[in-house]
């Protein structure tokens, strides 16, 4: 594992140690300035059945979500990403420089009594936040806490719930992976049972305190044969108070214990007997070099055995010896914290930030406290200054958008999310806080560009239920059935709006695009019709209407859509093409049943077309200002052509050549392709890229019809995104006829949509081999490696695609792109700069030339 990446970013760099359930490592963040450490745990789930494997991968999902909040405390490392890569799982996590708690106790077996209290009071404050988020632990033990270098602090890791799915067998359910976590000796009756409750690690903390009394490890402690209690008082003298405590915390009847941290915590507390401030201020001073150095020592020390009163009271000395020490005035606010004197805290990170303006950590705290103080008016002015000394602070960007949220100023807030998940696109707190917000305001548009589909049709739901002749929900609740690809249910929420509004030919235009996904062809059909109807000029209409009557064998009527779509618009290649296909299967009485083949040649095209009516006029269409919002609310980044990705079509759209982008009604509908050549965007006559699969004159005569059946089956189901049935069909195509290029770049678009990019590369290599000089596959090849986060070979590729077509502005962009990737930032504006050179209105280009710009512009004025 030793320098292998995972997830794209992380390098191994050492092992630190595993067990049973999996190996860690210690790794360097490679998206990150300086590389900074963090650790790395590979989770090895015990298990090959598929239906095992995705319960397990939805356990992993869900404990990492847990794990996402208990890092907001500052004794749990925090959870950086969660990812599964090869059918194993890896979790990032922050890295704590510091020992851990078993070899402290090889170097000192035994503990004073007034050390396991502080230890106990460390352990237990940790472990009440823990409680309080409905979390178990499961796995407390020495190796299991680390006690952190800079303050002393113990700081508890690894969660033993996560290590549920290392257990879980091939028939096993998920409500019976617990059995096997935790660690013997340290673990009760109840948890071995597979019933763990927060008093099982109340247990698990009883027993670490009387093994740093004693000195003896758990498992070699007598129990009384009768009741099954643990002896050890007879190993060492401690107060009996204490004892009492101890002894409540292990029974072995759960019942019998204290229920959770919080309340052994409040015994603890009862018991523990501080000297007063009157006692400290009488004890004499620290004679050294300079008094009040001593005392900041003194009030440290102090700090991290927890007696914060006393600590505040070191520190005030120190101030009163140098008013301007902004160290002693910081860790007197974070005492003052603790106490949850947060009025006083926040008077003391004032204090630092009028000595040290730009110290970012003091305006951080400051505003934390204010917000826990409710007064959110006080508290933006300090988030703003964090953000303005730290632009890449995505912690402060979130919890700004928190403050504006309390504030009711939602769109802020909503930008301040944006903002955090720009900089840190796997920040699910952020994503979560966001999704939330807009489903609060039913902000459906923004939820659907967003992706967050479920959460925008139950938004359309609770409008409905307020409304339900409202058009426009119903229209949105059919996108969001339509992407969730519960295309039976779309239906039904487009057909309530052609109820509404029957003169709404874009409802009509989704109602026939479904009709076509769901094979019911005469309904989609009746659709299209019903277009045309509404808008006699319109030549996609008539084209999709005659391409479904070819399907549907048809012949004379599809002959007359195509003849009328040519009428409308003669230089209509794609009609003209559909025309001719019929007439030659007029002529040689040739059909392909539609039972076999899903659909005929025809069905090479997406469903719905491209809606490239330039004389298209929805100025008095109820959806305009919408779906106008959509393209004015979002950022030009989220329109991009994505490297390597098939484009999924939300739309009928009219092409915009300047940004990947299908238009209606000035709307725009989000693409994810391929990096284009400059021909796609000219050909664009479909909904979709199409990589055109020439039909040989020869082949039937080669082949027979098998050939071309097989390919165009594939088609059809690539484009249902059945891409295993597609891979399978061109297969069978390649067997037949291996020598066709777009072929084989066909095939390499079907891994690329399984995820297998490696195996996608190899196809479209052996493209380039039957077809070298071809850019538009260099494109694919890069757009695979760019997913494989390989940057430099996709950078090779884009610009064997500039030597082959030095005037493609879409090559120039994309390799402008890997350069950013690769932070070559000045060589990244000039490749934007020469796209725009070759197509000045390239709006993509012109977006990220202009952010880049701003970003070089940010880190001048930062240096």
């Amino acid at each position: 594992m030793l320098g292998k990446i995972l997830g794209g970013r992380y390098q191994i760099i050492r092992h630190l140690g595993g067990g049973g359930f999996g190996q860690t490592y210690l790794a360097g963040d490679l998206h990150l300035p300086g590389k900074p450490q963090c650790v790395v745990k590979q989770l090895k789930p015990r298990m090959t059945d598929p239906e095992a494997l995705q319960a397990a991968r939805r356990l992993f999902d869900s404990e990492a979500e847990a794990l996402y909040a208990l890092g907001n405390h500052e004794q749990i490392p925090r959870l950086f990403a969660h990812f599964e890569e090869g059918q194993d799982f890896y979790l990032v996590q922050e890295f704590i420089e510091g020992q851990v708690l078993s070899r402290e106790l090889k170097i000192q077996p035994q503990f004073a009594e007034i050390e396991v209290i502080h230890l106990l009071q460390d352990l237990l404050t940790v472990l009440e936040f823990v409680h309080q988020q409905q979390v178990v632990h499961r796995d407390i033990k020495p190796s299991n806490l680390i006690r952190r270098e800079s303050d002393r602090r113990l700081i508890l890791i690894d969660f033993g719930a996560v290590k549920q799915i290392g257990v879980q067998s091939l028939d096993a359910d998920e409500a019976s992976v617990t059995i096997a976590v935790g660690s013997s000796g340290y673990m009760p009756n109840e948890q071995l049972a597979g019933k763990p409750r927060f008093s099982s690690d109340v247990y698990a903390v009883g027993m670490l305190a009387i093994q740093c009394l004693t000195g003896i490890y758990p498992k070699k402690l007598r129990e009384d044969p009768k009741t099954s209690e643990i002896i050890w008082r007879d190993q060492v003298q401690v107060s009996p108070e204490f004892a009492n405590m101890l002894d409540m915390m292990v029974r072995y009847d759960y019942r019998q214990r204290y229920e959770s941290a919080k309340e052994a915590l409040e015994v603890l507390r009862s018991l523990t007997t501080t000297a007063p401030v009157a006692a400290v201020l009488a004890e004499p001073t620290v004679v050294s070099f300079d008094g009040h150095l001593a005392w900041l020592e003194r009030g440290d020390d102090l700090f991290q055995r927890q007696r914060y009163k006393e600590a505040i009271v070191a520190y005030d000395r120190v101030i009163q010896a140098k008013p301007d020490d902004d160290v002693a005035w910081f860790k007197r606010g974070m005492a003052l914290e603790n106490l949850k004197r947060h009025d006083d805290a926040a008077a003391s990170y004032e204090r630092v930030v009028q000595l040290h303006p730009h110290d970012y950590l003091a305006w951080y705290k400051h505003a934390c406290v204010l917000v826990l103080l409710q007064r959110y008016d006080d508290a933006l002015p300090s988030f703003e200054r964090v953000v303005q000394l730290q632009p890449a602070n995505y912690w402060a960007w979130h919890d700004r958008g928190k403050v504006l949220e309390n504030l009711q100023q939602a769109d802020e807030a909503i930008a301040s999310y944006d903002r955090a998940v720009q900089l840190k696109p796997d920040f699910q707190l952020a994503v979560e806080s966001r999704k939330q917000l807009l489903s609060q305001l039913r902000r459906v548009d923004t939820l659907y560009h967003l992706q967050h589909y479920d959460e925008a049709l139950a938004s359309c739901d609770r409008t409905i239920e307020q409304d339900p002749d409202d058009a426009l929900a119903w229209f949105m609740r059919g996108m969001a059935l339509d992407n969730l690809q519960r295309y039976e249910e779309a239906v039904v929420a487009y057909d309530r709006v052609v109820e509404l509004q029957p003169d709404d030919y874009v409802v009509w235009f989704k109602r026939g695009t479904i009709m076509e996904k769901l094979l019911r062809y005469e309904e989609a059909v009746a659709s299209y019709y019903k277009v045309v109807q509404i808008q006699p000029d319109n030549y996609w209409a008539w084209y999709d209407r005659g391409r479904l009557l070819e399907s549907l064998h048809q012949h004379e009527a599809s002959i007359a859509s195509y003849d009328r779509a040519m009428q409308l618009k003669p230089d209509f290649q794609e009609a003209v093409e559909g025309r001719r296909r019929v007439l030659q299967q007029l002529k040689s009485g040739e059909t392909v049943p539609l039972e076999e083949d899903d659909a005929t040649i025809a069905s090479t095209y997406q469903p719905g077309g491209v809606y490239k009516q330039a004389a298209i006029d929805l100025k008095a269409h109820h959806f305009q200002d919408v779906l106008k919002e959509y393209r004015d609310r979002l950022h030009p980044e989220s329109f991009l052509p994505a490297p390597g990705a098939e484009e999924t079509v939300i739309s009928k759209p009219k092409r915009t050549e300047a940004s990947g982008v299908h238009q209606l009604d000035g709307s725009e509908d989000t693409i994810v392709s391929l990096p284009k050549t400059e021909d796609d965007f000219q050909q664009g006559a479909s909904g979709t890229q199409r990589l055109e699969v020439a039909r040989p004159a020869t082949s039937t005569a080669m082949n027979g019809a098998g050939y071309d059946r097989w390919l165009n089956k594939g088609r059809t189901l690539e484009k249902q995104k059945r891409y295993a049935e597609a891979l399978n069909a061109y297969d069978q195509a390649r067997e037949l006829r291996p020598d066709d290029a777009a072929l084989w770049r066909c095939r390499g678009n079907v891994l690329y949509g399984l995820e297998r990019y490696e195996e996608a590369i190899v196809s479209y290599q052996q493209a380039l081999t039957l077809k070298p000089d071809d850019e538009a596959i260099y494109c694919c090849v890069g757009g695979a490696f760019v997913r494989l986060k390989h940057h430099q070979d996709a950078l090779t590729c884009f610009e064997q695609a500039i030597q082959l077509k030095p005037n493609s502005h879409i090559a120039w962009y994309w390799r402008g792109r890997a350069l950013y990737e690769l932070r070559q930032y000045a060589d990244a504006v000039q490749s934007l700069e020469q796209a725009l050179t070759i197509k000045p209105e390239f709006q993509p280009a012109m977006s990220d030339r202009d952010r880049i710009q701003h970003q070089l512009r940010a880190l001048e004025l930062q240096t």
